[in-house]
């Protein structure tokens, strides 16, 4: 029967037209007496349509918070429908509900719940609808679903679940609600456009998805239920609360295959949480990059299990695993608690090998540890070593366990191991041919954590043992110079990028030797002051260019839009200036850094936030970040330093002050290392800074 029933899109919106049409036509008034009557297979499928709806009629409950939750006192963000009434499904006959978070946000613990009519309305009469309060039993953190329970006088009506994975993309899909119109649903037409979206837990649906059907069923023509309606997060389109593509033409559901066996740990009032591994990649490329372990955290499943830096993960449960797509797919949906069957191809071995560990909700505390290295920046293409040639070691931080260890600078690290606390007995090494890889390998360990390092120089081959330390929470004015004597190097240049869509361009101060180590960038914006000329720029950075040589920084500055304030606006052209900048040099990937003086210190607060995966540095001048932000914990993933400076013409108040140091201590509790400097004059300013660049690289 599905397969006759699989239209094109105008097949389906003349049908959708069609059924609001007779649904609002009164039959004793003979309109569609002179209508012409459908095709025969059109009036199956309309059969077919009303036949589900109305089956699942009874089953279709509104959803509406008994309290205002915190989330919508504070106010939601500009792609958030308001929180407010929705839809959920009878999962029980003797009172319970699954809905969506989106009804029932994380601080509400009670509903309430009317129920469907008893019997069919009339426009003369309507009975009164029964409304009970539903108590939050269960939360599938995950999924974003939500088990309630009510005490009905009598037996719901449960409807018939697809129960086996066999949703297909083509066939019909029918999203139901029951908000507005409590005497009947709401009712979107459209087919399954995918399935196994938003990282295999959703059913992609073209219905007309908005609040109104959220935690409703989403049937196949049959009426049977195959998926929950959810708001789900897109998160490869850049949106992570899961309304923003409401009434869109893209919406999704849960599939019931996946919510059936949950159901009976909802009811003993579980919290379902995401189950996370541990483990993290250093390519740029999130989709469809090779699935090879770089970071390991410490305490982690992945750690305990015996996942290691450098191993191929090939299988997950009996799935191949070609990309790092593949890994997210398969561990997305799972829960903390589910177990995974890993199979891995590690360096030192032919067989492969499989590891077997339990998922977690929660990761131990991380805090960025290091051994005190400065790796040479990449050398240009032209000019770069054979990739087996090794990590060439560009300077040391002071007192560190690097310097302690002997390790000197132009030593070549060729192959690195964590030492297991259980073993005395060095690891197997793994080759070590590029500074992204040694990070990767580092990126995971908490401090105290022994590494054994295989290094040569031109005399000499050795290991040396390695005991990880602090992020240091001071920066070093001991930072080597690229070029002690400037007259010896090309002047830096002034360069204007243009962005083909933005009317304004930004400036950067660039080093005028382009045969040598990419540059590390630092983003910078002052106080507002709208369009920048190149004249304006020569004299700002007039007091720069003596460190951004020395140090090969570029120091790029962006117009602000006004003349008085720096908006939401001008952060879109940042990106696109970054990429304006790589056209005109290479780019130390790992020496990126924002940097702002008051209002521009919170701005550039805001841009490191805006493009997290880029910026390792943020540096607020005589300013603090916003009140009311989300500090999120640091991650390997995630890592960022963050600077404060003060100069000496600035003296904050007593409240400013008071907040400031609130704000230190909020940043370094969640594990992000705070540094603070004092700042003399410009020139001293340019010099910290960029000094300040060039220790981003520090592992």
């Amino acid at each position: 029967m599905k397969g006759i029933f699989r239209r094109s899109a105008s097949h389906r919106v003349v049908l959708a037209v069609w059924l609001l049409c007779t649904a609002s036509v009164n039959p004793s008034h003979g309109a569609q007496a002179t209508q012409q009557a459908p095709p025969e297979q059109a009036l199956a499928e309309q059969t077919a349509f009303q036949n589900a709806i109305n089956g699942i009629a009874d089953s279709v409950v509104r959803i509406e918070p008994s309290g205002l939750s915190v989330a919508t006192l504070q106010g939601a963000s500009e792609a958030i429908p308001n929180v407010g009434p929705s839809s959920g499904v009878v999962v029980g006959s003797d009172g319970w509900i699954l809905t969506t978070e989106f009804a029932v946000p994380s601080d509400i613990e009670e509903v309430v719940i009317t129920l469907p009519p008893k019997k069919k309305a009339t426009e003369t009469k309507k009975q009164p609808l029964e409304r009970l309060v539903g108590r939050v039993i269960g939360r599938d953190l995950n999924r974003r679903l939500v088990l309630l329970k009510c005490d009905p006088k009598e037996p719901l009506t449960e409807p018939q679940f697809v129960r086996q994975k066999n949703v297909h993309p083509g066939e019909w899909a029918i999203a139901v609600g029951r908000v507005w119109n409590l005497y009947e649903p709401s009712v979107a037409i459209g087919v399954v456009s995918a399935v196994g979206r938003c990282w295999g837990r959703a059913i992609q649906t073209d219905a007309a998805i908005s609040p109104v059907n959220y935690g409703g069923p989403l049937l196949n023509i049959e009426g049977h239920v195959f998926g929950i309606i959810a708001p789900l997060p897109a998160e490869t389109a850049g949106m992570s609360t899961g309304t923003e593509l409401y009434d869109s033409g893209v919406g999704f559901a849960i599939p019931m295959h996946d919510i059936i066996p949950l159901i009976p740990r909802l009811k003993k009032g579980e919290t379902l949480k995401p189950g996370l591994l541990g483990i993290g990649y250093s390519t740029t490329d999130p989709i469809n990059g090779r699935p090879v372990v770089e970071t390991v955290r410490t305490g982690s499943p992945a750690a305990e299990s015996g996942l290691q830096s450098g191993d191929l993960i090939t299988e997950i449960n009996g799935r191949a695993i070609q990309r790092i797509a593949d890994v997210r797919h398969a561990l997305t949906p799972k829960l903390a608690g589910d177990a995974l069957e890993i199979t891995v191809q590690r360096e030192e071995r032919t067989a492969p090998l499989s590891i077997r560990t339990v998922l977690t909700d929660k990761l131990p505390p991380w805090k960025r540890s290091m051994l005190g290295i400065v790796p040479m920046r990449q050398p240009s293409q032209s000019n770069a070593k054979s990739e087996n040639a090794g990590v060439v070691i560009n300077w040391t931080w002071p007192n560190s366990p690097a310097e302690k260890a002997g390790i000197q600078p132009q030593d070549i690290i060729t192959g690195a191991a964590v030492l297991p606390q259980t073993n005395e007995d060095d690891p197997p090494l793994r080759s070590t041919t590029s500074p992204d890889q040694l990070a990767g390998l580092l990126g995971g360990l908490t401090q105290n954590t022994e590494v054994v390092l295989k290094i040569r120089n031109s005399e000499t081959s050795r290991k040396v043992r390695v005991t990880t330390a602090p992020f240091p929470e001071k920066t070093s004015n001991k930072v080597p110079a690229f070029n002690s004597t400037i007259e010896a190097v090309p002047p830096p240049a002034i360069v204007k990028l243009e962005i083909p869509e933005v009317a304004e361009p930004s400036w950067a101060l660039v080093p005028g030797q382009q045969d040598g180590p990419p540059v590390g960038v630092l983003v910078f914006f002052d106080e507002p002051s709208g369009t920048l000329s190149e004249n304006a720029v020569t004299i700002w950075t007039s007091s720069w260019r003596e460190a951004v040589a020395r140090y090969r920084v570029a120091l790029v500055l962006v117009p602000s839009s006004d003349s008085s304030s720096w908006r939401q606006a001008d952060l879109n052209r940042v990106g696109k200036t970054i990429g304006a900048l790589a056209h005109q040099c290479k780019i130390d990937p790992t020496r990126i850094a924002f940097a702002g003086s008051k209002a521009g210190g919170t701005f550039a607060w805001l841009g490191a936030n805006r493009f997290d995966t880029i910026a390792r540095g943020v540096c607020l001048i005589d300013a603090d970040i916003p009140r009311r932000t989300r500090i999120r914990r640091a991650s390997p993933d995630r890592f960022r330093w963050v600077l404060f400076g003060t100069t000496n013409n600035e003296k904050m108040n007593q409240e400013g002050s008071q907040q400031y140091q609130k704000t230190i201590q909020r940043l370094r509790e969640a594990g992000v290392p705070v540094s603070e400097l004092p700042l003399g004059d410009e020139t001293e300013k340019a010099s910290r800074l960029c000094q300040w660049v060039e220790s981003l690289g520090l592992l």
